[in-house]
């Protein structure tokens, strides 16, 4: 997605600083609200990676690291045990901070036979941090019959928490005709995957190079460039850090690629290698775009995050409304930052939260909800509760592409089950 010029804001007073990449909010926003109460809506961060390797040394839950030295003196593995492939994840790490990158969760599978079992175990794990939206297996491909399982493991979780995006990569060695469309992900997993080609080149502390997944350096970039141009911009641009590519890639080659959902590392002169492209692995034309994909992650959820307490309250037309306002404003401050397309909010996005996506509302005292029903009762006759209490539905439509051209989601608060 190309970078849009920013919609002409409103002459009022700024806070200091965003409270995410690309999102600011304004000062009279927090003071007035929307007018009615409504709660002001903070965009979440969309630049938390977590790194996921099954060699010894990692920490079997997981654990943040804020700079490289803090990363190195507490576990650097390089080789997996005796006779063992070698691990990328001390390279990965080290590549995402001089990208970018900031703060890191690592985690390790826990040793067991099963290693695909080791790495269910370990996203089950990072599922309790829902500030991660970049997920990182450098050893991927370290037992190469089980890349294929725990690729599927990656998206399929990515796709399962909803607001994070799996960066991985190909096989070592691969010519660009052999690389083919990657481990042929199902939708809509693979609307949460990004594939890398081909492997890099980079330095030991002491001088020497070998070759390395590009995926931690490309996670690195993607946090970079989410604080220089928002999230909501392809992550493209010049790796750090990294000496050449293993193959050298021609026009043609990167077009071919491009259609199956490669994303190419290419030599620029004068830039150095650079990620040349920024797609996902789906085949749906709304989602082959990274940079909508990952738009749309932090859309949702952060909605989903700042419209949390309606589950608590009464289904009324009040809290409906107050929900609706919640999202316009959050959703204009998007459009304000150039995320969205449109000449006029409408244009860029559309927000319902009304009766007719919301059933059992609750307008007044003593009236009956929508579908006509005063209450429900269970298998026994016996009132299960009031029905209008801890359910709530938003739809929302963005024009992620074009004007009058949505991606839709919709975002159901339960009591007891929360959005991703």
């Amino acid at each position: 997605m190309s970078p849009q010029q920013p919609n002409p804001p409103r002459t009022i007073s700024t806070t200091n600083g965003p409270f995410g990449p690309g999102i600011h909010l304004r000062e009279a926003d927090d003071i007035r609200g929307t007018g009615l109460g409504a709660p002001v809506i903070r965009g979440l961060h969309t630049s938390v990676a977590a790194f996921v390797g099954d060699a010894p040394g990692l920490p079997d839950k997981p654990a943040f690291v804020r700079h490289p030295q803090e990363f190195i003196e507490a576990f650097a593995p390089r080789r997996g045990g005796d006779g063992a492939a070698r691990s990328y994840v001390h390279d990965a790490v080290l590549g995402h901070f001089r990208n970018g990158g900031g703060g890191a969760w690592i985690l390790g599978t826990t040793a067991e036979e099963d290693r695909v079992g080791g790495y269910r175990a370990a996203l089950a794990r990072l599922e309790r941090l829902p500030e991660v939206t970049l997920v990182v297996a450098p050893d991927l491909w370290r037992v190469e019959e089980e890349a294929q399982r725990v690729a599927e493991l990656l998206a399929g979780h990515c796709r399962r928490v909803g607001n994070r995006v799996a960066l991985l990569h190909t096989r070592a060695g691969l010519a660009p005709a052999d690389v083919g469309r990657p481990f042929e992900l199902p939708e809509p997993d693979a609307q949460f995957a990004a594939v890398h080609y081909p492997w890099i080149t980079v330095t030991e502390p002491g001088g020497s190079e070998h070759v390395a997944p590009p995926s931690g350096h490309v996670a690195g970039l993607c946090c970079r460039v989410d604080v220089e141009r928002g999230a909501y911009t392809a992550p493209v641009g010049p790796l750090v850090g990294v000496v050449q590519h293993e193959r050298n890639v021609s026009d043609e080659e990167q077009e071919a690629l491009g259609d199956v959902g490669v994303n190419c590392l290419r030599f620029v002169p004068g830039q150095g290698i650079r990620v040349a492209g920024a797609r996902t692995l789906s085949a749906e034309a709304d989602w082959t775009d990274l940079a909508v994909r990952r738009l749309v992650n932090h859309a949702r959820a952060s909605l989903a995050q700042g419209t949390w307490w309606a589950a608590f309250e009464t289904n009324s037309a009040h809290l409906r409304s107050l929900v609706r306002q919640s999202a316009v404003m959050f959703l204009k401050g998007l459009w304000r930052q150039g995320a969205l397309r449109g000449e006029t909010a409408d244009e860029a996005f559309h927000v319902v939260c009304d009766e007719t996506n919301n059933s059992y509302a609750y307008d007044a005292p003593g009236t009956s909800a929508t579908n006509g029903a005063s209450g429900v009762s269970g298998a026994n006759g016996a009132d299960i509760g009031d029905p209008t209490r801890g359910r709530v539905v938003l739809d929302v439509g963005l024009a992620t592409r074009r004007p009058g051209e949505f991606v839709t989601f919709r975002i159901l608060h339960e009591a007891g089950h929360r959005n991703p």
